[in-house]
């Protein structure tokens, strides 16, 4: 039979296979929480792709019946259907600036200044010749984030030293 010190060490062994069998059964539900979010994972992708197939059969439709959910904005006939381009006044035509460094730096390159003792104009070498090539090619608007009352002043500098070809300014 089994005495005192024996029944310790099969209780001991005891123990450790059911602390070996805890471990497997935690790891098993681990597994099972894993499956089971995988599974809510695939569910939520199938919706996804029947949604994106029946958008997909409408597309199609749309095509082959000459109709389409996207329509491009009519041009009203009366506006002409040459391509515009959008400049930036300040940063890409001129600079406006406010410090002393940028007005050494401009005029050491040789550009034109403009402006009042707070504010000066450099103009973008080039800017006229540019254009003048850009306004055969395309309808040009010059965009700033400046008052109206700011830009009118900008342009007639600019327009003073022959940086803007005739028209840009009222066109």
């Amino acid at each position: 039979m089994y005495d005192q010190s024996n029944l310790q060490e099969v209780v001991a062994k005891l123990k450790q296979e059911a602390a070996k069998l805890q471990t497997r059964i935690d790891e098993q539900r681990v597994e099972l929480v894993s499956i089971q979010e995988l599974e809510t994972q695939v569910n939520l992708k199938s919706r996804e792709l029947v949604t994106l197939q029946a958008n997909t059969v409408k597309l199609h439709e749309n095509a082959a019946a000459g109709t389409s959910l996207f329509r491009p904005m009519p041009i009203p006939p009366d506006i002409p259907r040459q391509k515009t381009l959008i400049l930036d006044l300040n940063g890409v035509l001129c600079k406006i600036e406010r410090s002393a460094t940028a007005l050494r730096q401009a005029k050491d390159l040789g550009w034109p200044v403009l402006g009042s003792r707070t504010t000066w104009i450099i103009p973008r070498s080039g800017l006229r010749e540019f254009l003048e090539q850009v306004l055969e090619l395309f309808s040009v608007i010059i965009w700033t984030s400046r008052t109206e009352r700011n830009i009118e002043l900008v342009l007639e500098a600019l327009e003073s030293v022959g940086c803007l070809p005739p028209g840009v300014k009222s066109g």
